[in-house]
């Protein structure tokens, strides 16, 4: 088995350097293959050397010397691992857990998934890879961890996990969901008076650093636990989803979600917060947004963050998906388009797509392009996207193809992938267009279309 929730270990010697980062970027993706050009970069950076694909080559003729041919598949111009990973066993409890209607079983088996976990992942691996695998990893922990202590104070734990959920919250103070379980574990240990001094302390944090207020779940919580209510003997709810909108305020487009909107103003000097009815609102100076942006996604445990500038540092560090807005709100008529590939990278736009769609009650229509210059069209990937979304999305999907470039993407709202390259003219042509566009970046944790027995899983795509 290769561990990598830990120092890394396989079963054979492979060497340091990029053969052993190689041999861990397959083991993140388990038995699904990775495109080669994937792996150049991902172990190269943006910008490799002329020579990365034969040195790729050798490394993998090297790591099945050392660990066995069969462990390394060649597969669709990439490379798939055979070989278990303590990754995937961890999914794997993860998953029965979920679907576990027993409470003492389901956290029986995340704690032995947790248990798992011998230290901080990948550490000795500085290829590029690594940053946003690791903070994918530690989200994932975070998930898993979080439901455990759900499924312990519904079994009627308290005292015993205060110390593990103190230090928790010391490590992630704006955090809501962990804040939120210490205040029931201390409540439960008849420690009334800490667990509201618990929500004063994270209220003035989230003023003071934020300039917003606590969520709907942690008020109503203090106000149950002043007014000792019975109820908090039953299971935790599940948190909102929230969708945080950094310098842009699509609230007829996002509205009908049914997630929390978090609208936020950043700017160099005071600025007053919009005013929005039914809708959080905030707003700091700040003199590193990207750094600000992340922090808020993270923070308010956004599952989309939607901003009208995306630079390249903020999507390859925003934990959530992140959508590139063009401002405009208004929903003209006719079906959601989505314009689509059947890259990897397209699906988070294919998922929002069909999001909004499922929302508004609208159509949604995948476009592809015609065939052309010795390519075949793209109703092949069409026709999977359509039938992978009539089974998870419930909505109605239709068809298309068309002529490259963007005069024939329209709808009542167009969504798309968000490369971390400069835009090209398409996309640039998109969002001066008058109808909402939104071009969208997967981010490291799942989206909220994603199926809900993916959320704890590191590869995560209605794709899978």
């Amino acid at each position: 088995m290769i561990k990598i929730l830990g120092p890394f270990e396989a079963p054979a010697d492979v060497g340091e350097g990029k053969p052993r980062a190689v041999l861990a970027r397959l083991a993140l993706d388990g038995g699904s293959a990775v495109p080669a050009h994937e792996l150049v970069e991902d172990i190269w950076g943006a910008s490799p050397p002329p020579s990365a694909p034969k040195v790729l080559q050798a490394h993998v003729s090297a790591l099945r010397k050392a660990i066995g041919r069969s462990a390394i598949e060649t597969r669709g111009g990439g490379y798939a691992l055979r070989t278990a990973t303590d990754l995937e066993q961890f999914e794997e409890l993860a998953a029965r857990a979920r679907s576990e209607p027993d409470v003492a079983a389901r956290a029986r088996l995340l704690r032995e998934a947790l248990a798992l976990w011998r230290g901080e992942p990948l550490a000795e691996i500085r290829e590029p890879f690594a940053g946003p695998a690791v903070a994918r990893l530690y989200e994932l922990r975070l998930e898993v961890l979080s439901r455990r202590v759900d499924a312990e104070l519904e079994l009627g734990e308290g005292e015993s996990l205060v110390p593990e959920l103190h230090a928790l919250v010391q490590r992630e103070p704006l955090r809501e969901r962990p804040r939120a379980q210490l205040m029931r574990a201390l409540y439960r240990a008849g420690r009334q008076a800490e667990a509201l001094s618990v929500y004063r302390d994270g209220r003035t944090l989230l003023v003071s650093q934020l300039g917003i207020e606590p969520g709907p779940e942690l008020q109503e919580l203090e106000r149950a636990i002043l007014h000792q209510d019975p109820a908090l003997a039953a299971h935790a709810e599940e948190p909102r989803d929230v969708v945080v909108c950094v310098g842009v305020a699509p609230v007829q487009l996002l509205g009908p979600l049914e997630r929390e909107l978090v609208v936020v103003e950043l700017a160099v000097g005071l600025v007053e917060p919009p005013v929005i009815p039914g809708v959080r609102s905030a707003a700091f100076t700040t003199n590193d947004p990207v750094a600000d942006t992340v922090r808020l996604a993270v923070e308010q445990s956004a599952e989309l963050l939607v901003v009208r500038d995306a630079p390249a540092e903020l999507l390859a560090t925003a934990p959530c998906d992140v959508a590139l807005s063009n401002g405009v709100d208004e929903l003209g008529d006719g079906p959601i388009a989505v314009a689509f590939g059947g890259g990897r990278e397209e699906w988070p736009a294919l998922e929002l797509g069909a999001w909004l769609a499922r929302a508004h009650r609208r159509t949604l229509r995948l476009l592809g392009t015609e065939a052309g210059d010795g390519r075949r069209d793209a109703s092949r990937s069409l026709a999977a996207a359509s039938l992978a979304l009539q089974r998870f999305a419930g909505v109605t999907v239709l068809t298309g193809l068309i002529p490259r470039g963007p005069d024939a993407i329209t709808g009542a709202a167009v969504v798309c992938s968000l490369p971390r390259a400069e835009l090209d003219e398409t996309r640039q042509a998109l969002l001066a267009a008058p109808f909402p566009v939104l071009l969208v970046h997967g981010g490291l944790r799942p989206s909220g279309l994603a199926p809900a027995e993916t959320r704890t899983r590191f590869r995560w795509s209605l794709a899978q």
